[in-house]
């Protein structure tokens, strides 16, 4: 027997929502919008997971998403986060560093202006980039109303932005063998 259930709960019908801390806010609150942009860039992200495959890259873009997930959990509770919830701290900065620091040593320095586009992965990639930019933006706009105070998660943002636009590159071909051979 198939469970009775909805997509459609008719309470967004005038403008509010929930908040996974329990409030009904307006869907134009700032808290509210910045979760909007933090889905909008788990769906960026996506597009690009899906054309990178299954390989490294690939699920490295997953548990990014699934981080993503976490900051927007952590930013639509608000003060009343349930107990369960674990904010980014700087073990998840360290890890996406110890990414970038990884990617950054394999390719080759660039030193021209990058026009986007090159490859459909490296234009997916750099459209989550500037999803992360949006997201940033948001982010800072609630620390400073005083709505979010998760320094770890601005720094983090921050360095998502530099780790995507390093695998766009990478994904455009901009790498260089990892293992340097002689002619």
């Amino acid at each position: 027997m198939k469970a009775n259930f909805s997509i459609t709960t008719r309470k967004g019908d005038r403008g509010t929502t929930g908040t996974l801390g329990g409030e009904i806010l307006s869907k134009a609150h700032p808290r509210i919008e910045a979760c909007g942009l933090l889905d909008e860039l788990v769906s960026a992200l996506g597009l690009a997971r899906a054309t990178a495959g299954r390989r490294a890259l690939g699920r490295a873009l997953l548990d990014i998403q699934r981080t993503v997930f976490t900051l927007a959990a952590e930013i639509s509770a608000g003060a009343k986060s349930p107990s369960y919830l674990k904010p980014l701290d700087a073990v998840a900065v360290r890890k996406l560093d110890a990414r970038r620091r990884a990617l950054e040593k394999s390719l080759e320095p660039v030193r021209v202006f990058i026009v986007p586009g090159e490859t459909v992965l490296g234009a997916h990639l750099d459209l989550a980039r500037v999803a992360v930019r949006r997201c940033e933006r948001a982010v800072v706009a609630l620390m400073e109303r005083g709505e979010f105070r998760n320094p770890q998660a601005l720094i983090w943002l921050n360095r998502l932005s530099d780790l995507l636009w390093l695998m766009a590159r990478q994904a455009e071909g901009h790498s260089r063998p990892l293992v340097e051979t002689k002619p």
